[in-house]
Protein backbone atom coordinates (compact mmCIF):
# COMPACT_ATOMS: atom_id res chain seq x y z
CA UNK A 1 0.00 0.00 0.00
CA UNK A 2 1.60 3.78 -1.05
CA UNK A 3 2.77 5.57 2.07
CA UNK A 4 0.82 8.50 1.21
CA UNK A 5 -2.74 5.84 1.39
CA UNK A 6 -2.53 5.63 5.30
CA UNK A 7 -5.64 5.25 7.59
CA UNK A 8 -5.25 8.50 9.27
CA UNK A 9 -8.48 10.53 10.72
CA UNK A 10 -6.65 14.00 10.78
CA UNK A 11 -9.06 15.75 9.14
CA UNK A 12 -9.16 18.23 12.55
CA UNK A 13 -4.87 17.93 12.61
CA UNK A 14 -5.47 19.68 8.78
CA UNK A 15 -7.34 22.57 9.84
CA UNK A 16 -5.88 23.18 13.43
CA UNK A 17 -3.71 25.76 12.21
CA UNK A 18 -6.69 28.20 11.41
CA UNK A 19 -8.41 26.95 14.89
CA UNK A 20 -4.96 27.86 16.71
CA UNK A 21 -4.90 31.46 14.62
CA UNK A 22 -8.55 31.75 15.76
CA UNK A 23 -7.43 32.10 19.33
CA UNK A 24 -4.83 34.42 18.28
CA UNK A 25 -6.66 36.53 16.95
CA UNK A 26 -9.78 36.74 19.28
CA UNK A 27 -6.97 39.08 21.55
CA UNK A 28 -7.09 42.39 20.97
CA UNK A 29 -4.96 43.54 23.70
CA UNK A 30 -1.57 45.90 23.45
CA UNK A 31 0.85 42.82 24.02
CA UNK A 32 -1.01 40.91 20.69
CA UNK A 33 -0.75 43.95 18.67
CA UNK A 34 2.99 44.44 19.56
CA UNK A 35 3.93 41.10 18.78
CA UNK A 36 6.58 40.35 15.69
CA UNK A 37 6.40 39.13 12.94
CA UNK A 38 8.80 36.68 14.00
CA UNK A 39 6.55 35.61 17.19
CA UNK A 40 2.98 35.86 15.19
CA UNK A 41 2.44 31.99 13.76
CA UNK A 42 1.89 31.73 9.93
CA UNK A 43 -2.14 32.15 9.60
CA UNK A 44 -3.90 29.80 7.42
CA UNK A 45 -7.47 29.68 6.61
CA UNK A 46 -9.89 27.54 4.07
CA UNK A 47 -12.73 29.19 2.44
CA UNK A 48 -14.99 26.26 0.66
CA UNK A 49 -17.68 28.41 -1.01
CA UNK A 50 -19.07 25.24 -2.98
CA UNK A 51 -22.83 25.32 -3.12
CA UNK A 52 -22.86 28.67 -0.77
CA UNK A 53 -21.45 31.24 -3.05
CA UNK A 54 -24.22 33.44 -5.34
CA UNK A 55 -23.24 35.83 -8.31
CA UNK A 56 -24.29 39.38 -7.28
CA UNK A 57 -24.21 41.53 -10.70
CA UNK A 58 -20.46 42.76 -9.50
CA UNK A 59 -19.12 40.12 -6.91
CA UNK A 60 -19.62 36.78 -5.69
CA UNK A 61 -21.59 36.78 -2.46
CA UNK A 62 -20.95 34.31 0.07
CA UNK A 63 -23.44 33.42 1.64
CA UNK A 64 -22.34 31.22 4.71
CA UNK A 65 -18.88 33.13 5.53
CA UNK A 66 -17.20 30.73 8.03
CA UNK A 67 -16.21 32.34 11.42
CA UNK A 68 -13.16 31.25 11.98
CA UNK A 69 -11.85 31.84 8.90
CA UNK A 70 -13.03 35.57 9.05
CA UNK A 71 -11.19 35.86 12.17
CA UNK A 72 -8.01 34.97 10.90
CA UNK A 73 -8.29 36.99 7.57
CA UNK A 74 -9.15 39.82 9.63
CA UNK A 75 -6.71 39.45 11.83
CA UNK A 76 -4.13 39.05 9.77
CA UNK A 77 -4.73 41.42 7.44
CA UNK A 78 -2.00 44.22 7.15
CA UNK A 79 0.60 42.17 8.79
CA UNK A 80 1.91 40.23 6.29
CA UNK A 81 1.64 37.07 3.95
CA UNK A 82 -0.50 34.00 4.53
CA UNK A 83 -1.97 31.19 3.05
CA UNK A 84 -5.56 31.68 2.43
CA UNK A 85 -7.01 28.17 0.24
CA UNK A 86 -10.68 29.19 -2.04
CA UNK A 87 -12.64 26.01 -2.63
CA UNK A 88 -15.12 26.64 -5.12
CA UNK A 89 -17.87 25.45 -7.62
CA UNK A 90 -16.97 26.68 -11.82
CA UNK A 91 -20.64 27.96 -11.90
CA UNK A 92 -22.02 29.90 -9.49
CA UNK A 93 -25.79 30.39 -9.58
CA UNK A 94 -27.35 33.69 -9.59
CA UNK A 95 -28.42 35.15 -6.16
CA UNK A 96 -32.10 35.38 -7.15
CA UNK A 97 -31.57 31.48 -7.52
CA UNK A 98 -30.19 30.58 -4.20
CA UNK A 99 -32.40 33.81 -2.73
CA UNK A 100 -35.55 34.32 -4.38
CA UNK A 101 -36.58 37.47 -2.89
CA UNK A 102 -40.22 38.53 -4.35
CA UNK A 103 -39.41 42.16 -4.13
CA UNK A 104 -36.03 41.55 -5.90
CA UNK A 105 -36.09 38.94 -8.08
CA UNK A 106 -38.37 38.99 -11.19
CA UNK A 107 -36.67 35.04 -12.29
CA UNK A 108 -33.97 32.76 -11.10
CA UNK A 109 -31.47 34.90 -12.96
CA UNK A 110 -28.09 33.78 -15.18
CA UNK A 111 -25.66 31.83 -14.01
CA UNK A 112 -22.01 32.98 -14.42
CA UNK A 113 -18.46 30.82 -13.98
CA UNK A 114 -15.73 32.69 -11.42
CA UNK A 115 -14.16 34.12 -14.61
CA UNK A 116 -16.87 36.39 -15.40
CA UNK A 117 -15.88 38.90 -12.44
CA UNK A 118 -11.93 40.78 -12.80
CA UNK A 119 -10.84 40.80 -10.74
CA UNK A 120 -13.07 38.33 -8.87
CA UNK A 121 -14.64 40.51 -5.66
CA UNK A 122 -15.98 38.26 -3.05
CA UNK A 123 -18.31 39.66 -0.56
CA UNK A 124 -19.82 38.04 2.66
CA UNK A 125 -22.16 39.62 5.66
CA UNK A 126 -19.77 39.96 8.74
CA UNK A 127 -21.15 37.58 11.51
CA UNK A 128 -22.45 39.72 14.77
CA UNK A 129 -19.72 38.31 17.05
CA UNK A 130 -17.02 39.46 14.93
CA UNK A 131 -18.11 43.10 14.45
CA UNK A 132 -17.88 43.04 17.90
CA UNK A 133 -14.85 41.91 18.70
CA UNK A 134 -12.71 43.96 15.79
CA UNK A 135 -15.11 47.15 16.18
CA UNK A 136 -11.54 49.11 16.14
CA UNK A 137 -10.80 47.88 12.63
CA UNK A 138 -14.27 46.83 10.94
CA UNK A 139 -16.02 50.15 12.59
CA UNK A 140 -19.56 50.33 11.55
CA UNK A 141 -19.42 47.64 8.66
CA UNK A 142 -21.88 45.23 7.67
CA UNK A 143 -20.13 43.49 4.84
CA UNK A 144 -16.67 43.10 4.30
CA UNK A 145 -15.37 42.00 0.56
CA UNK A 146 -12.11 40.43 -0.29
CA UNK A 147 -10.71 42.39 -3.23
CA UNK A 148 -7.67 40.12 -5.26
CA UNK A 149 -5.51 42.88 -7.01
CA UNK A 150 -4.50 40.10 -10.14
CA UNK A 151 -7.00 37.00 -11.13
CA UNK A 152 -7.14 34.02 -9.07
CA UNK A 153 -5.43 31.59 -10.80
CA UNK A 154 -7.62 28.95 -11.95
CA UNK A 155 -6.88 25.65 -13.95
CA UNK A 156 -6.72 25.64 -17.63
CA UNK A 157 -9.66 23.02 -17.63
CA UNK A 158 -12.06 25.81 -16.44
CA UNK A 159 -10.33 28.39 -19.01
CA UNK A 160 -10.97 25.71 -21.35
CA UNK A 161 -14.98 25.69 -20.20
CA UNK A 162 -14.58 21.53 -19.47
CA UNK A 163 -12.59 19.26 -16.82
CA UNK A 164 -13.05 19.86 -13.28
CA UNK A 165 -16.24 21.21 -12.17
CA UNK A 166 -14.88 21.84 -8.23
CA UNK A 167 -10.91 23.11 -7.78
CA UNK A 168 -9.06 24.01 -4.46
CA UNK A 169 -7.40 27.12 -4.60
CA UNK A 170 -3.53 26.84 -2.46
CA UNK A 171 -2.63 30.48 -1.87
CA UNK A 172 -0.01 32.64 -0.42
CA UNK A 173 -1.68 36.29 -0.27
CA UNK A 174 -0.97 39.38 1.28
CA UNK A 175 -3.96 40.83 2.73
CA UNK A 176 -3.57 44.20 3.03
CA UNK A 177 -5.00 46.83 5.79
CA UNK A 178 -8.50 47.11 6.03
CA UNK A 179 -10.52 49.69 3.95
CA UNK A 180 -13.53 51.59 4.45
CA UNK A 181 -16.21 52.29 1.57
CA UNK A 182 -19.50 53.56 3.20
CA UNK A 183 -21.60 50.25 5.06
CA UNK A 184 -18.39 47.90 3.55
CA UNK A 185 -14.92 47.24 4.98
CA UNK A 186 -12.40 45.76 2.02
CA UNK A 187 -9.53 43.66 2.49
CA UNK A 188 -6.89 44.27 -0.76
CA UNK A 189 -5.19 40.20 -1.55
CA UNK A 190 -1.93 40.63 -3.20
CA UNK A 191 -1.57 36.95 -4.75
CA UNK A 192 2.29 35.66 -4.38
CA UNK A 193 1.30 31.96 -4.93
CA UNK A 194 -0.92 29.69 -6.06
CA UNK A 195 -1.03 25.99 -7.16
CA UNK A 196 -4.90 24.57 -8.63
CA UNK A 197 -5.67 21.27 -7.61
CA UNK A 198 -9.27 20.11 -9.69
CA UNK A 199 -11.28 18.53 -7.18
CA UNK A 200 -14.52 16.07 -8.35
CA UNK A 201 -17.42 14.04 -6.46
CA UNK A 202 -16.23 10.35 -5.71
CA UNK A 203 -18.98 8.23 -6.65
CA UNK A 204 -19.55 4.41 -7.47
CA UNK A 205 -19.23 5.39 -11.18
CA UNK A 206 -15.47 7.32 -10.48
CA UNK A 207 -13.65 10.00 -9.95
CA UNK A 208 -13.59 12.72 -12.46
CA UNK A 209 -12.85 12.27 -15.92
CA UNK A 210 -11.29 8.54 -14.37
CA UNK A 211 -14.72 5.72 -15.03
CA UNK A 212 -14.71 2.41 -13.29
CA UNK A 213 -14.02 0.31 -16.17
CA UNK A 214 -11.66 2.46 -18.28
CA UNK A 215 -8.40 0.14 -19.09
CA UNK A 216 -4.66 1.49 -18.07
CA UNK A 217 -4.43 3.61 -21.33
CA UNK A 218 -7.40 5.21 -21.06
CA UNK A 219 -7.41 5.92 -17.49
CA UNK A 220 -3.81 7.33 -18.60
CA UNK A 221 -5.06 9.19 -21.51
CA UNK A 222 -7.58 11.05 -18.75
CA UNK A 223 -5.46 11.44 -15.91
CA UNK A 224 -1.82 12.24 -17.42
CA UNK A 225 1.12 10.47 -17.37
CA UNK A 226 3.35 11.39 -14.91
CA UNK A 227 2.00 8.77 -11.91
CA UNK A 228 3.33 7.66 -9.16
CA UNK A 229 3.27 3.65 -9.66
CA UNK A 230 3.00 1.28 -6.62
CA UNK A 231 2.19 -2.80 -7.54
CA UNK A 232 0.87 -4.10 -4.64
CA UNK A 233 3.23 -7.19 -3.40
CA UNK A 234 4.39 -9.15 -6.10
CA UNK A 235 0.97 -9.22 -8.05
CA UNK A 236 1.67 -7.09 -11.02
CA UNK A 237 -2.07 -7.61 -11.92
CA UNK A 238 -2.96 -5.88 -9.37
CA UNK A 239 -1.41 -1.22 -8.85
CA UNK A 240 -2.05 1.73 -7.54
CA UNK A 241 -1.71 5.02 -9.49
CA UNK A 242 -1.50 8.19 -8.12
CA UNK A 243 -0.68 11.71 -9.29
CA UNK A 244 0.66 15.06 -8.26
CA UNK A 245 -1.87 16.97 -9.08
CA UNK A 246 -4.81 15.26 -6.75
CA UNK A 247 -5.63 15.18 -3.49
CA UNK A 248 -2.66 13.44 -1.85
CA UNK A 249 -4.99 10.81 -0.16
CA UNK A 250 -6.28 9.82 -3.90
CA UNK A 251 -5.58 6.64 -5.51
CA UNK A 252 -6.85 4.84 -8.35
CA UNK A 253 -6.63 0.74 -7.91
CA UNK A 254 -5.67 -1.24 -11.50
CA UNK A 255 -6.70 -4.91 -11.17
CA UNK A 256 -6.43 -6.60 -14.11
CA UNK A 257 -5.76 -3.91 -16.74
CA UNK A 258 -8.97 -1.98 -15.46
CA UNK A 259 -10.03 0.69 -12.71
CA UNK A 260 -11.58 -1.03 -10.31
CA UNK A 261 -11.80 0.99 -7.64
CA UNK A 262 -10.72 4.79 -6.45
CA UNK A 263 -9.89 5.40 -2.80
CA UNK A 264 -9.81 8.03 -0.53
CA UNK A 265 -7.62 8.14 2.74
CA UNK A 266 -7.52 10.80 5.40
CA UNK A 267 -4.05 12.51 4.75
CA UNK A 268 -3.26 15.07 7.93
CA UNK A 269 -0.64 17.02 5.50
CA UNK A 270 -3.04 17.77 2.80
CA UNK A 271 -6.22 19.78 3.41
CA UNK A 272 -7.84 19.38 -0.26
CA UNK A 273 -8.04 15.06 1.07
CA UNK A 274 -10.16 16.42 3.16
CA UNK A 275 -12.40 18.27 0.52
CA UNK A 276 -13.07 15.73 -1.97
CA UNK A 277 -16.95 14.37 -1.25
CA UNK A 278 -19.13 11.35 -2.47
CA UNK A 279 -22.24 12.65 -4.41
CA UNK A 280 -24.28 13.00 -1.26
CA UNK A 281 -21.87 15.55 0.83
CA UNK A 282 -19.76 12.81 2.66
CA UNK A 283 -16.05 13.15 3.09
CA UNK A 284 -12.78 12.02 5.53
CA UNK A 285 -14.02 13.00 8.50
CA UNK A 286 -17.84 12.54 8.28
CA UNK A 287 -19.33 10.73 11.11
CA UNK A 288 -20.73 6.90 11.03
CA UNK A 289 -24.37 9.08 11.82
CA UNK A 290 -23.47 10.90 8.60
CA UNK A 291 -23.05 7.91 6.74
CA UNK A 292 -26.32 6.87 7.91
CA UNK A 293 -27.94 9.74 7.05
CA UNK A 294 -26.82 10.63 3.75
CA UNK A 295 -28.25 6.81 2.56
CA UNK A 296 -31.76 7.45 4.79
CA UNK A 297 -34.16 4.75 3.26
CA UNK A 298 -31.40 3.36 1.55
CA UNK A 299 -29.31 -0.36 2.49
CA UNK A 300 -25.82 -0.26 4.31
CA UNK A 301 -24.21 -3.52 5.21
CA UNK A 302 -22.27 -2.68 8.08
CA UNK A 303 -19.25 -5.37 9.28
CA UNK A 304 -16.34 -5.13 11.95
CA UNK A 305 -13.21 -3.41 10.06
CA UNK A 306 -10.70 -5.76 9.82
CA UNK A 307 -8.02 -4.20 11.50
CA UNK A 308 -9.73 -2.01 14.47
CA UNK A 309 -11.66 -4.88 15.60
CA UNK A 310 -15.12 -4.65 17.10
CA UNK A 311 -15.36 -0.72 17.60
CA UNK A 312 -14.03 -0.05 14.16
CA UNK A 313 -16.56 -0.53 11.24
CA UNK A 314 -17.05 -0.97 7.51
CA UNK A 315 -20.05 0.42 6.17
CA UNK A 316 -20.75 -0.62 2.74
CA UNK A 317 -23.40 1.06 0.27
CA UNK A 318 -24.26 -0.95 -3.20
CA UNK A 319 -25.67 0.97 -6.14
CA UNK A 320 -27.35 -2.80 -7.44
CA UNK A 321 -28.54 -6.19 -6.05
CA UNK A 322 -25.83 -7.79 -8.42
CA UNK A 323 -22.86 -5.78 -6.04
CA UNK A 324 -21.21 -4.67 -9.12
CA UNK A 325 -20.74 -1.00 -7.75
CA UNK A 326 -21.02 0.56 -4.68
CA UNK A 327 -18.97 2.76 -2.12
CA UNK A 328 -17.40 1.60 0.89
CA UNK A 329 -16.43 3.67 3.91
CA UNK A 330 -14.13 2.76 6.92
CA UNK A 331 -14.99 4.44 10.12
CA UNK A 332 -12.64 4.19 13.13
CA UNK A 333 -13.42 3.49 16.91
CA UNK A 334 -14.24 6.92 17.02
CA UNK A 335 -17.47 6.57 14.65
CA UNK A 336 -15.29 9.00 11.89
CA UNK A 337 -14.62 7.94 8.30
CA UNK A 338 -11.22 7.68 7.65
CA UNK A 339 -11.23 6.07 4.77
CA UNK A 340 -13.89 5.89 1.45
CA UNK A 341 -13.60 3.20 -1.85
CA UNK A 342 -15.85 3.58 -4.34
CA UNK A 343 -15.99 1.68 -7.87
CA UNK A 344 -16.36 -2.11 -8.46
CA UNK A 345 -16.84 -5.07 -6.05
CA UNK A 346 -12.82 -4.21 -5.22
CA UNK A 347 -14.36 -1.70 -2.32
CA UNK A 348 -14.38 -4.95 0.09
CA UNK A 349 -10.76 -5.43 -1.01
CA UNK A 350 -9.06 -5.37 2.33
CA UNK A 351 -4.96 -5.90 2.33
CA UNK A 352 -4.06 -4.68 -1.93
CA UNK A 353 -5.96 -6.24 -4.08
CA UNK A 354 -6.68 -9.52 -2.20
Amino acid sequence: MPASLRYLSALFVAVSPLIATGAHASATDDSTAEMSDMDRPAAFAVMDMRASTAWMINHFQWLEPNEEALETLVFSAGKGPMRLDFVMDNIVPSYCELRPDPENCDGPGVPVSWMEDVPQTICMDIPLVLKARHKDVLKKADLLCLQPQSNLLFPDDWIAGNGWPQVHLHQTVTPRKIRHDGSTAIIDLVITDAIATGIANLSEQGYGPAKIGMSDDELRDVIGPNLDTFIAGDDESCTYLQRDLDPSGLGYMVLDGKLARVSLYGDEHDVATSLVRTRNGLSIGSTKEDVYAAFAGQTLIEEENEYLGPDGRYVTWWQDDAKTHGIRFEIDESGTVIAIHAGSDAITLIEGCV
